[in-house]
This record gives structure tokens, C-alpha cells and sequence, in this order.
């Protein structure tokens, strides 16, 4: 796995990322009203769709386009990246035509390992810092901060190992993890050390969040939790 220091991009960035946990499936007019706020500014974009996380699965794109469509947007463009044989300079073009790039749900170390097979992680700090507006939901929210936790055993905290992320914002965040006692953002941070901090965004949840790390809640409850001499504590709101 690759080295743990976040990567921050140039202060230059003056769109904030918008991150939303999602984890509330059947609230669909709950998630087209936190992406009408996240288009704001914006007049029926062109939204670049993400969806290495989940294998670029037809069936969540389709749900998140409808809900896209809602919030605002003029265009949803699929790119088929989840692949050996993508087409990679058609992804860059429409990438760069894109105002709005979408990163959606799914598994966080999947959706990674094909940006960077397809060498995309510098042509999406570029755009980012040229000021495109990101959003990520769910999985595409832990991707869009610093890290994320690969486990050789699934369960065994002994086999566990940080990855990264795009580190767009160099925080880690976790998503509707309240049913578990957010036990994968606690394994990060363990594996960070001391005084090293997590974010966790509950069901419902959307922030805006900044290449400096600065983040405000939008929307439902987000919890701070802190390593504190090995320790794992929530930090008081």
C-alpha cells in the first residue's frame, strides 16, 4: 500500500467539494434537494458520473442520474472506467468539458484502484484546482478525502493497512457508519496515530469542504473523533 501523508492540493481551488453520506435509500427528494444545493452557481451543468465504486453498475447510475437530473443538472455522462479496455482519452474529454464531476457509491478500494490504473488521479487534481465543482456520495465522499482502510483478512485489524484516496480534501471521512460505532474510521485512525483526526458523516449528512481542510455542515449531524494517545474518542460537538 502507498504512503499515508494526505495530498493537498494548491490553495488556488476556490470551489469547496460537496460530500453527502447518503445511506438513506428510500429519500430520494432528500438527495435531489442536497444536490440542488450542491448545483448552486451552476445553470444545468454537464456532470461527469464516477462509478468505478460500484463497477460502473447501469442500475445505480441510472438512480443517481434521475436524482441529478432533479437537482439541476442539464447532462449526466457515464464514464466506463471500471474496465481493462475503457476509453480513456473519451473519458479526459468529457472530463474536461464537465463543470460538475459526480463520484458516487460503492467500495472505496475498487473505485480507487481503477482511477489510478487509468492514471486519472493528476488530470482530477488539475481540474479540481481549476475550480470544477466535486461531489461525492457515499464511497465517492471517503474517496474524495486522504485515506482509506484495506484489510488482508476482512475483520482482522492485524492485516490492516491505509490506502489513498484522491485527497482532494486532506481529511478522512467515513459515511453512514453509526449502525457499526463507526469501526472502520476507527481502525483508520488507529493506523494513523496520535492526534490523528476522522470525520464521520451519519446518514443524511452533507458538507462542504475546502482543499485546506476547512468543513461546514450542510445538512444532519457530522461527528469528529480523535486519536488520542491510541485511544479512539468522539470529540465533543
Amino acid at each position: 500500500m502507498s504512503d499515508i501523508n494526505p495530498t493537498v492540493t494548491s490553495p488556488q481551488q476556490s470551489e469547496p467539494a460537496i460530500l453527502y453520506a447518503g445511506g438513506r435509500p428510500r429519500n430520494p427528494a432528500g438527495a435531489a434537494k442536497m444536490f440542488a444545493a450542491a448545483f448552486a452557481g451552476l445553470d444545468k451543468p454537464l456532470v461527469a458520473y464516477v462509478g468505478t465504486a460500484n463497477g460502473d453498475s447501469l442500475p445505480f447510475f441510472q438512480m443517481m442520474k434521475s436524482q441529478l437530473m432533479a437537482g439541476g443538472a442539464g447532462k449526466v455522462v457515464r464514464l466506463r472506467l471500471a474496465k481493462d479496455k475503457s476509453d480513456i482519452e473519451k473519458a479526459i474529454d468529457i472530463l474536461n468539458q464537465a463543470e460538475m464531476i459526480f463520484f458516487s457509491g460503492g467500495e472505496v478500494e475498487d473505485g480507487m484502484v481503477w482511477l489510478k490504473k487509468h492514471n486519472l488521479i493528476g488530470l482530477l487534481h488539475e481540474l479540481y484546482q481549476q475550480g470544477r465543482r466535486f461531489v461525492g456520495v457515499s464511497a465517492g465522499t471517503i474517496m474524495l478525502g486522504s485515506h482509506w482502510v484495506h484489510w488482508d483478512v476482512e475483520g482482522d485489524d492485524d492485516t490492516s493497512s491505509l490506502f489513498d484516496c484522491l485527497g482532494v480534501v486532506p481529511r478522512l471521512f467515513d459515511v453512514h457508519g453509526e449502525s457499526e460505532n463507526w469501526v472502520e474510521l476507527k481502525a483508520a485512525l488507529k493506523l494513523l496515530g496520535d492526534s490523528a483526526m476522522g470525520y464521520g458523516l451519519c446518514s443524511g449528512c452533507s458538507i462542504s469542504a475546502d482543499s485546506q481542510g476547512n468543513l461546514q455542515t450542510l445538512e444532519g449531524e457530522l461527528l469528529v473523533f480523535a486519536n488520542q494517545a491510541g485511544v479512539i474518542n468522539q470529540l465533543p460537538g
